[in-house]
């Protein structure tokens, strides 16, 4: 087991020099040019950092900033093409064009995994018909992804956008004499 060496502590609680861990892809960076809160990511080779320097604001603030930017930037290159998520990538033989949505020969099934545990809901086509049975096992997956991870990824499980119809005004009709 390797030990990793801190820094000397000064009176007042930081490091006499150097960087500390605070959680994971942020620092405390402590150095006599600059002091203040370092954000660290790193994907596929391009690296994103930026430091909040506590000269201005409380140690607090920085902090909070430096997560913001973090969660920001995660949420970018999760959106990102080239983060290659599983439920953006269609494979080969995905013939209804959903991921986790199969027709078997007398039901179309949702399947997702739950606490490393794979999970079904499947609707007979006799029951509810083809167009119907294939409606809710894209509900029970959308449902499922929203449940386990926050909101929808994929784009054709998103309900369309549909604004209200616009009311129509009743016209009055003309009195005959």
């Amino acid at each position: 087991m390797s030990t990793v060496k801190q820094p000397a502590i000064e009176k007042n609680g930081l490091p006499e020099k150097g960087s500390t861990v605070i959680e994971r892809g942020i620092y405390r960076i402590n150095y006599p040019s600059h002091k203040g809160i370092r954000v660290y990511l790193k994907f596929k080779d391009i690296e994103y950092q930026k430091v909040f320097s506590t000269g201005t604001r409380s140690e607090r603030k920085a902090l909070a900033e430096a997560r913001k930017w973090r969660k920001e930037r995660l949420q970018e290159i999760k959106n990102s093409p080239e983060a290659n998520n599983p439920l953006k990538r269609k494979m080969k033989n995905n013939t209804s064009g959903i991921t986790g949505v199969r027709r078997s020969p007398t039901a179309w099934s949702a399947t997702w995994v739950e606490n490393r545990v794979q999970k079904h809901r499947s609707f007979a086509v006799g029951r509810f018909g083809e167009d119907e049975a294939f409606k809710l096992a894209c509900q029970a997956r959308a449902d499922a992804e929203t449940r386990l991870y926050g909101g929808i990824f994929q784009d054709e499980l998103k309900p369309p956008v549909v604004s209200e119809p616009k009311k129509k005004k009743k016209k009055k009709k003309a009195k005959r004499k």
